[in-house]
């Protein structure tokens, strides 16, 4: 009995063994019968032409399928399905029909089309082009040219649907190709026209997300405030747009601080505003003096949703506030304070905004959650930018420069000087001139009382250079115009500004004013960002003479060799304009940089490593123009340094 058991166990695993093999021989047959097939048919449509048809494109973006908004368009195309449809024989006895213009909404999908007769009726109703019984009437009237639609016009639509489809994906795991997609834009597009459509959706999206106490400190407020921080920074370092925060920071000011409804923000959304200014200030793209300023005025309108929005600041970015600048935290705190004594019982709301506002103000270490996450987004800055931030990087622009009118555009560029509404009578004393420096401050265009006085400190002060940069900056803090912070930076900028004329318009090129500005940068390497602003500013004009644009260049050299003033200023310099002052600023730069030891130009030179393109287009410079210099010293100095900085 046994035996026969193990006989049938022997015969039952053999036919498994026999059948595990028949079906491994099988499925081989099948697999080449299959691949056999497939050359066949590749071989056939090689033949026939077939791979070579262009696949049909989507008519609908990718990215509402992928999102599940396609269901919303199904409703367009069922009334589309719905119009008849014309033969073509009953169009042989009627006319020609007009031209349709197809036109698309920002998803991409077609509208209704308008013909171009219906078009320019359209427009000459809007524009008020007169009719032939206008023109045909003895009634006088003004007549309007109708203008085409542009290509911008046609284009914006979609620019907007990719920034907003971008800035909808926005997160961590997916911003390193939110900020390449975005950066991209910028190149194949007109850069203005960007800048704006990206400005409107970022507010659109900081409108449509309110933050409260209980929103972990606003969590998209801080993933939006480091793609864009991210791409200024892209787009600072491959030169090619550099106001992008600028413009973000005026549009999101007026919309914060207006009094006007029909202008300004629901107020449920003044904190996402807020707390987005502040996350920029963390993400070091912006200065603390413009969000000090900021708390201070909302804190002045003494409202509940105001205080709110000053607290929500207050979390986000209370113990780095207090870290930049101590003495307007304590001024933010006695004015929360004396608020608070004013409240009565009744106005709880107002008590526990007030107290979180001094809270959070006078605390050292925060143990939020965005606090945390804001350092940690602030190190993958560094991966996402693959550069380094430079340490003047941060735009240095009070509320004040915001809302001159006459620095809309380039609001932290040397701007004019602030002047008090009704000066006091101590003023017109200290800014009497002596009729020859009267002449030489109206030849500088030097006409309010603050040029003036500045003007004259800086003509009148004895001593030498590093004296006169200290009695400049004492004249700025202690000026008998007033004002705040704000007003104090902006004389210094004035300050900065009146140099720059002066070592211009000497003649012959007096090197004081250029060691009056390094003085100014002993003393503050802010001033470093406002000396590289009025350079530009000499770059960009084209109207100065030869002689000015010399000066500057020379000024330029002696600053970048002696106080170590970055040679970075020249990636704004147009290598491709070849008119006789441009030429002149960098040769002059050059050539007062080579005067100094060698070693100290090629450390200089090699700060221009980091722009590839920067330093190629300085090495043709050099070749070019120094190859058959006069001076065998100079000319052997800089086409050594050329040859040093090819290799680099």
């Amino acid at each position: 009995m046994r035996l026969t058991h193990i006989l049938c166990s022997l015969d039952v695993m053999k036919v498994k063994k026999r059948t595990e093999y028949y079906n491994k021989l099988r499925r081989e047959d099948l697999l080449e019968d299959n691949e056999e097939e497939d050359r066949i048919i590749k071989r056939l449509e090689k033949k026939l032409g077939m791979r070579n048809r262009s696949k049909e494109k989507s008519k609908r973006p990718l990215w509402i399928e992928q999102y599940g908004f396609d269901y919303l368009l199904d409703f367009e195309e069922e009334l589309r399905s719905n119009k008849t449809e014309v033969s073509p024989l009953d169009t042989l006895a009627k006319l020609p029909r007009k031209k349709k213009k197809k036109t698309q909404d920002i998803y991409g999908q077609k509208i209704q089309e308008t013909t171009e007769e219906q078009q320019i009726c359209s427009v000459t109703a809007e524009e008020g082009v007169p009719t032939h019984e206008d023109m045909s009437g003895g009634s006088p009237s003004k007549s309007k040219l109708s203008v085409p639609l542009s290509e911008g016009s046609e284009r914006t639509p979609n620019l907007r649907r990719s920034i907003r489809s971008w800035l909808n994906r926005l997160s961590e795991s997916t911003m390193p190709r939110v900020i390449t997609e975005l950066t991209n834009i910028f190149h194949g597009n007109p850069r203005a026209l960007v800048c704006s459509l990206l400005v409107e959706e970022a507010c659109i999206l900081l409108e449509s997300t309110p933050v409260s106490n209980l929103s972990g400190g606003g969590w998209l407020q801080q993933d939006l405030a480091v793609c864009l921080a991210c791409i200024h920074v892209n787009l600072h370092t491959k030169l090619e747009h550099d106001n992008l925060i600028c413009c973000l920071c005026k549009r999101l000011v007026d919309q914060l601080l207006s009094k006007d409804k029909t202008v300004g923000v629901n107020e449920s959304s003044l904190g996402s505003f807020a707390v987005f200014l502040c996350y920029l200030n963390r993400f070091e793209v912006l200065s603390h003096s413009l969000v000090f300023d900021i708390m201070r005025e909302l804190l002045n309108q003494n409202g509940l949703e105001r205080l709110k929005a000053v607290h929500l600041m207050c979390i986000a970015n209370g113990i780095y506030l207090r870290k930049a600048n101590l003495v307007s935290s304590q001024e933010l705190i006695k004015t929360a304070t004396g608020m608070l004594t004013e409240c009565s019982r009744d106005q709880v709301d107002r008590i526990c905004e007030l107290e979180g506002i001094i809270r959070r103000l006078s605390e050292k270490h925060s143990k939020e959650e965005c606090v945390s996450r804001s350092v940690h987004l602030r190190k993958m800055m560094k991966i996402w930018t693959s550069a380094s931030l430079p340490q003047d990087f941060c735009l240095s622009m009070g509320l004040e420069d915001l809302r001159s009118s006459d620095s809309v555009g380039r609001l932290w560029v040397v701007g004019p000087a602030v002047s008090a509404p009704n000066p006091p009578a101590s003023m017109a004393a200290s800014t009497e001139l002596s009729p020859e420096m009267e002449a030489a401050a109206t030849r500088l265009g030097l006409r309010t009382a603050p040029k003036r006085h500045l003007f004259s400190v800086l003509t009148s002060t004895p001593g030498g250079p590093d004296s006169t940069a200290s009695a400049l900056l004492k004249a700025c803090s202690q000026t008998p115009f007033g004002g705040g912070t704000s007003a104090s930076s902006a004389r210094e900028r004035e300050a900065v500004h009146i140099i720059m004329h002066c070592l211009m318009a000497e003649e012959p090129y007096n090197r004081f004013y250029p060691r009056v500005l390094g003085g100014l940068l002993n003393c503050h390497r802010r001033f470093s960002m406002m000396i590289k602003c009025a350079f530009w500013d000499v770059l960009k004009k084209s109207d100065l003479s030869v002689n000015a644009k010399a000066n500057a260049g020379r000024a330029l050299g002696l600053l970048s060799v002696v106080y170590d003033f970055p040679l970075t200023v020249l990636k704004n310099f147009d290598f491709g304009d070849a008119s006789e002052g441009n030429t002149m600023f960098l040769r002059c730069a050059l050539i007062e940089m080579c005067t100094t030891d060698y070693q100290k130009a090629l450390t200089k030179v090699q700060q221009l490593s980091c722009y590839t393109r920067l330093s190629g287009n300085c090495c043709i410079f050099i070749r070019k123009h120094f190859s058959n210099e006069e001076d065998a010293n100079i000319r052997a100095s800089l086409l050594r340094l050329a040859s040093d900085m090819r290799d680099l």
